[in-house]
């Protein structure tokens, strides 16, 4: 069923995107550029919309490296102005069309809640087993015509669906009918909406005990080992045929949840959990002084006294340097 709402592109809701957009940021030397001739570019974004000519800018990019290589695409000020108006745009949309646990880029449902959700699943089945798994770079192979008619189901305002075209368009992964940015706000809604099916599908169709789903990660919960090995089976073949989407060859698994589960960067108990190894070298790597609060504020939050300690004294280190 599409939605009828319309899309305010006046120069009053660019200018709400703006000051939205700009909350909490540093002055850049594209913000401050942007700022510069701010009521000039305000207007002149409004116009192009209302006009009809808006062009999405080229993306610049830069490399993150943590425990992989990451591609961020960095759009301009004025391209996030209009990210930041159409997230606002598709969320009341489509939000309440997502099944209850889509976690990842939603209102009270972030990272923390989701760990907790998944231990709360953990104790509700003690004796069942549990499937871990994620996508295979997502935002590189989401099909862009796929996913534009995706849009159409629940979005029938044309001066929406150009920009939004425009804006799905305009970026170039390795393939030019696939990808959307990793980095951009519009790519967070755009990829639970992509995945929206897929949830559907799991939840409605496969009927697991429960099923969970952050970003490109997910758990499903059976009653058996063979049960899940079948729902992997069929959830593989709906991801490849409707979405053109793959299961991460190695990042794979399903064991007893007595076992406990590395989720989200956390160990995973009925009874308890902690921040994995793996997630502790990459917060090691990274620690700084201006960081330090919130990384403390991580460890404390998932009970790990050992790694708290471990914490704390490397801290010193880096504080005394």
């Amino acid at each position: 069923m599409t939605d009828n709402s319309s899309i305010d592109i006046s120069v009053t809701n660019v200018w709400l995107s703006y000051i939205v957009f700009r909350k909490g940021k540093k002055s850049s030397r594209a913000i401050v550029e942007f700022e510069g001739k701010l009521l000039e570019n305000i207007i002149n974004l409004a116009m192009s919309l209302q006009a009809g000519s808006y062009r999405h800018d080229p993306y610049s990019h830069k490399i993150i490296k943590d425990n992989k290589r990451r591609d961020i695409a960095v759009a301009s000020v004025r391209d996030r102005v209009i990210h930041r108006m159409l997230y606002d745009y598709l969320v009341p949309i489509w939000d309440k069309t997502f099944i209850y646990d889509a976690w990842s880029c939603r209102k009270n449902k972030g990272l923390h809640e989701a760990i907790k959700r998944a231990q709360l699943f953990m104790r509700r089945y003690p004796d069942a087993w549990v499937w871990r798994t994620d996508i295979t770079k997502l935002f590189d192979s989401v099909d862009k015509n796929k996913l534009k008619l995706l849009l159409r189901k629940r979005t029938n305002d044309p001066t929406a669906l150009l920009i939004l075209d425009e804006v799905i368009d305009n970026y170039c992964s390795y393939e030019n009918s696939r990808g959307i940015p990793i980095g951009n706000l519009t790519s967070q809604i755009l990829a639970n909406i992509y995945l929206n099916e897929f949830d559907r599908f799991m939840k409605h169709k496969l009927k697991p005990f429960a099923y969970l789903r952050y970003g490109d990660d997910w758990l499903c919960f059976a009653d058996s080992q063979s049960k899940l090995v079948e729902m992997r089976k069929e959830a593989k073949v709906f991801l490849n045929t409707e979405l053109g989407l793959s299961i991460h060859p190695t990042l794979d698994l399903i064991k007893p949840v007595r076992a406990g589960v590395a989720y989200l960067g956390v160990d995973l108990w009925s009874s308890g959990r902690r921040v994995d190894n793996a997630a502790m070298l990459k917060l090691n790597a990274n620690l700084n002084v201006r960081n330090g609060s919130s990384y403390k504020s991580l460890l404390a939050h998932h009970h790990s006294k050992k790694h708290l300690r471990r914490f704390e004294w490397i801290a010193l280190e880096i504080i005394s340097k």
